[in-house]
């Protein structure tokens, strides 16, 4: 066997893995990006567009959509034939078409549009055969590959292409944060898993009033509302306890599941306090909470708002004060005035920020 044979087999070899690991972390990607990023916006977008009638499920999706993927990365290398640097490419169709269907709407309850995409798609589409052409002509020029297996610049070269479409398709899909946790939460509620949807999101400061709306239902729904609505991050709550079909709207769960429960006997007063505490109505709420819970044992949240009612009221209607709430919330009140202006908010949120207080001094406000 001449040098140039065993060149020639060598450069066949490392072409055929650079193949099979851009299949690979083509897979791997797609996959984990659909099961774990997307299943919940790809189940609104499809329970819109069915009107309903059919439900999206996460694993079969996943893999169903891999697998199509897949075939039409293929389809596209049997026709362009890209093999060495440019190999990676054969996957941005497949790539492309990902990112299009998971570029749902966060509005997408108020109309389906592709948007952009009707101009965008053609002109890619266009670019991309132009591209196959030039490379197509460059691909017998192309230096010999260096290294061998993963090691070779070839393997590099196509891994970083790879890298850069994937990192392309997050940009352009569906990033909204509040709505992925909405989709999240309404499936959940949906299943009947109340805690769990609880912890969706719950260490970070993103919110909407859609989202503010599912975690009241939620906590109402284990009798939590008065104790925990207030360590939640809250935005626009005068028009987010109940659904609105504006501001506040569910995409799969019904609306009357909300206000069906909002109605129920023991439940409609806790929405009308909480509805009073996030408009900062401490004179109605003082009058309507000790009708509703007429001993002095009350929701963390209702003794903390009358605990502050009891210091700013001139004319507190409330004789019953929780001693203990009170300290708590004179602390608040010399930590307020001991810290410097400078990191006022990050400090009182830190040590207060899962109370009506940090709520009623520093939350949203209705300018």
């Amino acid at each position: 066997m001449s040098y140039f044979d065993f060149d020639e087999r060598n450069q066949r070899s490392s072409s055929r893995h650079t193949e099979w690991v851009c299949l690979l972390v083509f897979v791997v990607f797609t996959f984990v990006y659909l099961y774990f990023y997307q299943s919940d916006v790809l189940a609104a977008g499809q329970h819109v567009l069915s009107g309903g009638q059919t439900h999206y499920r996460r694993l079969v999706g996943a893999v169903l959509i891999t697998l199509v993927l897949l075939i039409l990365q293929r389809f596209i290398f049997h026709l362009t034939q890209l093999r060495k640097r440019a190999h990676a490419l054969t996957y941005l169709p497949s790539l492309l078409v990902l990112t299009v269907i998971t570029d749902v709407s966060s509005n997408i309850d108020l109309g389906f549009s592709f948007g952009g995409w009707l101009i965008a798609v053609p002109l890619i589409a266009v670019g991309y055969g132009f591209l196959v052409v030039l490379l197509r002509k460059m691909e017998p020029f192309e230096p010999q590959s260096t290294g061998s297996g993963f090691l070779s610049r070839t393997s590099w070269i196509n891994l970083l292409t790879m890298v850069v479409m994937f990192i392309l398709v997050g940009l352009f899909s569906n990033g909204d944060t509040a709505f992925h946790y909405r989709m999240r939460m309404e499936r959940l509620l949906l299943d009947g898993k109340n805690k769990e949807a609880l912890r969706v999101g719950r260490k970070s400061e993103v919110t909407d009033p859609s989202l503010t709306m599912l975690r009241a239902y939620a906590l109402a729904r284990e009798g939590q509302l008065g104790n925990r609505f207030f360590e939640f991050p809250v935005t626009e709550a005068t028009a987010s306890l109940l659904p609105d079909g504006k501001k506040a709207r569910v995409v799969i769960m019904p609306d009357s599941l909300i206000t069906i429960l909002s109605r129920k006997a023991g439940v409609r007063a806790d929405y009308r306090l909480i509805q009073l505490l996030t408009d900062r109505r401490l004179n109605e709420f003082a009058a309507l909470v000790r009708k509703a819970y007429p001993d002095s044992l009350m929701p963390k949240h209702y003794a903390e708002a009358v605990a502050m009612h009891h210091r700013l009221a001139t004319n507190d209607s409330i004789d019953v004060v929780d001693s203990v709430m009170m300290q708590s919330y004179d602390e608040f009140c010399m930590k307020e005035k001991s810290t410097p202006k400078a990191s006022l908010q990050s400090v009182m949120r830190k040590t207060y920020g899962r109370t009506y207080w940090y709520y009623y001094k520093y939350g949203w406000k209705d300018n």
